[in-house]
């Protein structure tokens, strides 16, 4: 018996700094929770995993922090710049409380199917952490055509969160991913809420669709001390080829160009020798592999095409975006370069509610996490830091 005790009491010697430390962790949360800004810490570190891994756990912390929100469908009428129109929509509100924080959750093209159980995740996620979450389906986006309506919708989709009863109408707000992210900065420099946005989160997005396209379809990133080939995936090709191919008005030049660069057919150079020259020009730029030959070739783009584009890129209105803004993208994306995000950071300059990070723990906007350690523990620790952010001022 005295022997064991003095095995005990060695072991207590030996091991107290880590059992101290081990003790103190194990509190840290309940310290922590007596303070504003220690409770979000807390919520942060338990939610973010739940957002990124992304895959079916046997218990999930945040069951401990939250109840599950409340789920409808709805329809939204609104006015769009081509007559009256409805979008379909799932609604996600807290189970508790009022005045919440709204957001309007703008996709990419396609979009995830509204009981995509990645996209619920993280509507629930969000309501769980307080926000009122708008979750629309736009058929536009799910047939690759992004359009100038699309700014309508998220206007339109914006308003409708702000009169909602259980939001607070000076806090709403977008989070984007892919071609929503960009087209929610757009949104957000709309003159109809501009002064009204409170925060845009904008992941993986372009911010000058035609230089986006002309690195997809050069297979080359350029952009100041940037010098690198790249090879994007097939899907971003096929967008962007939609985006100039669909805005041509003959069924011959469509045809044929649609039959190149969307289904990856072959060449006919007698179809091609019948293309107009508006269709030619399209050609010319979707075949190009020169990307000092870019800047020229979009010039001679049908000039309609051109307008609407610029206008769907956040380069020709971030300077009117008023609401805090928090832009990631991933350094390896294989859909929209990297440089898209220096490039917004570049026109933006030194504002002090605009935050950038480039991170590598993603594939586009999909969590990639067969990563070196240190990635993971950094870009993690970004993340963190981040959502942090968003849900103190959420709180």
């Amino acid at each position: 018996m005295a022997s064991a005790r003095s095995n005990i009491r060695r072991f207590i010697v030996r091991t107290w700094p880590l059992l101290a430390a081990l003790s103190l962790l194990g509190g840290m949360p309940v310290l922590l929770s007596f303070t504003r800004n220690g409770r979000v810490a807390v919520e942060a570190s338990i939610f973010l995993p739940d957002m990124v891994l992304q895959v079916p756990l046997p218990f999930r912390p945040v069951d401990l922090i939250s109840d599950p929100p409340k789920r409808e469908h709805v329809t939204i009428d609104y006015q769009s710049r081509n007559g009256p129109r409805s979008i379909e929509a799932d609604l996600y509100v807290p189970a508790q409380g009022a005045h919440h924080v709204g957001v309007v959750f703008s996709m990419g093209a396609p979009p995830l199917k509204l009981d995509d159980p990645r996209l619920v995740r993280i509507a629930e996620d969000a309501s769980r952490a307080g926000v009122v979450m708008l979750v629309p389906f736009s058929d536009r986006l799910d047939d690759v055509q992004i359009l100038p309506e699309e700014i309508d919708a998220l206007v339109a989709e914006f308003q409708y969160v702000q009169k909602l009863p259980q939001v607070n109408p000076t806090r709403v707000g977008f989070f984007g991913a892919s071609v929503g992210g960009s087209l929610a900065l757009v949104a957000a420099a709309d003159p109809r809420i501009a002064d009204e946005v409170d925060h845009v989160v904008s992941f993986g997005g372009y911010f000058d669709a035609l230089a986006a396209f002309g690195a997809i379809a050069t297979h080359h990133i350029e952009y100041k001390d940037v010098d690198e080939k790249w090879t994007p995936k097939p899907h971003a090709e096929h967008v962007i080829a939609r985006q100039l191919i669909d805005r041509l008005d003959n069924t011959h030049d469509r045809d044929v160009l649609s039959g190149i660069f969307v289904d990856d057919g072959p060449t006919n150079p007698d179809d091609i020798a019948r293309l107009s020259p508006l269709a030619r020009s399209s050609y010319n730029f979707l075949s190009n592999r020169d990307p000092s030959a870019v800047a020229d070739l979009i010039r001679t783009l049908p000039s309609d095409a051109v307008a609407e584009l610029d206008y769907l890129s956040p380069k020709t209105s971030i300077g009117q975006v008023k609401a805090d803004l928090f832009i990631l993208h991933d350094r390896s994306d294989p859909f929209v370069p990297y440089t898209e995000l220096r490039r917004m950071k570049d026109e933006i300059g030194d504002r002090s509610n605009a935050h950038f990070d480039e991170l590598r723990l993603f594939e586009h906007v999909s969590p990639k996490l067969d990563q070196k350690p240190d990635i993971i523990a950094l870009d993690s620790t970004r993340l963190l830091f981040r959502l942090y952010q968003l849900l103190l001022r959420w709180d």
